[in-house]
């Protein structure tokens, strides 16, 4: 029977900032639960470590840095491959009820509310749901059907070349 899960929290994450603070762990893929529908599987671990800090402006804010690796269905082909997980990001920290207007500027810090605690397993969640591509593929020629009919043919492969094969058959039945 396995243990109790690990809690990932920060009491006082504006103290731990001002401190420099360094927090690590383990968090198992299957307990990303914004991240499940996107995943072909749920084994495995994502790692991360959070430091605290303050920025030019001396605000707090936090420096996450995120690995693992997510099986995820190439939407392509549909076969699943191992995705490399490597996120770097920093955020700012803020009071609740104390977050600045937003601006569209695309280079101006994210902000996250900050009570008397900070729950870190959802903020290495948020960060993968941001982090994700929005679609996830083999690189080209590595795609299972593919890989498989570029080798017996020789030729490139049209990603439309399975349609026909689809066609035909409702084509025969009309005549």
């Amino acid at each position: 029977m396995p243990g109790p899960a690990v809690v990932h929290r920060i009491e006082d994450p504006f103290a731990f900032a001002r401190s420099a603070g360094r927090h690590e762990g383990r968090i198992p893929v299957a307990a990303l639960a914004r991240v499940q529908d996107r995943l072909a599987g749920n084994a495995g671990t994502v790692t991360f470590v959070v430091r605290g800090g303050c920025d030019e402006q001396d605000r707090p804010l936090l420096e996450l840095e995120i690995a693992g690796s997510l099986r995820l269905p190439c939407e392509r082909c549909l076969a699943e491959f191992e995705f490399p997980l490597t996120i770097r990001t920093r955020v700012l920290l803020a009071h609740p009820g104390g977050m600045p207007e937003s601006d569209d500027d695309p280079e101006a810090p994210e902000w996250v509310e900050a009570g008397h605690d900070l729950d870190v397993q959802e903020l290495v969640e948020d960060e993968i749901v941001l982090g994700l591509p929005l679609s996830v593929r083999h690189v080209q020629g590595k795609c299972s059907d593919e890989a498989t009919e570029s080798k017996r043919t020789g030729a490139a492969v049209s990603p439309f070349s399975k349609l026909s094969d689809l066609l035909e058959p409702g084509r025969r039945k009309l005549k």
